[in-house]
């Protein structure tokens, strides 16, 4: 595998990151694409953002955009949507996101992205903002309650800024999830 194709072929992917099922299909021939891999990274051309994930080294990486593609489906929602919405002060160190799939935590670059799940009903309310989803602000307020609901993450919503939500959208998103989050929602607003 000569670096030249590598760099030209992962930029015609058009994503950022490629793993080795991604080099397997470009690179048939290659016999040992492990040790190329290895070798690649050693040299310094590629970084490894999380066990057989990479991207070329001269490329920036936007976890947030990798994180909602790597496991897919998936959104930015929980303590990391309401921190960047003003909602809350601060989020959980690292990065929080909802999936319609199993729970589950990996580490992309330096950061850990923890995946919750959500049942299939509630997998709406998200936009695609650049090319990363992100779960709207009601939302995002709507998911924190439902993990709090099913004694996922504590309750502690006296210090939210919740004035910005708008109320409406709340109440139409509200219709589809449970009754517990619909009465933990009353006692928050």
């Amino acid at each position: 595998m000569k670096r030249e194709d590598l760099s030209q072929i992962t930029k015609n992917l058009g994503k950022d990151w490629f793993d080795l099922k991604d080099l397997r299909k470009l690179f048939p021939e290659e016999k040992n694409l492990k040790t190329s891999v290895k070798r690649l990274k050693d040299d310094g051309f590629i970084k490894q953002i999380t066990r057989g994930v990479y991207s070329l080294s001269e490329n920036s990486v936007d976890i947030e955009k990798i994180a909602t593609q790597i496991y897919y489906p998936s959104y930015i929602s929980f303590e990391s949507a309401l921190a960047k919405y003003g909602i809350i002060n601060q989020g959980r160190y690292g990065l929080t996101l909802a999936t319609s799939r199993h729970s589950k935590k990996i580490t992309l670059g330096n950061i850990e992205c923890e995946y919750s799940k959500i049942k299939n009903d509630l997998f709406f309310g998200f936009d695609l903002i650049g090319e990363t989803y992100i779960a709207k602000p009601e939302k995002a307020f709507l998911d924190q309650l439902y993990l709090i609901s099913l004694g996922k993450r504590n309750r502690n919503t006296e210090e939210w800024y919740l004035d910005s939500l708008d109320k409406k959208t709340i109440a139409e998103f509200l219709k589809k999830y449970p009754k517990s989050v619909q009465k933990l929602s009353l006692a928050t607003l």
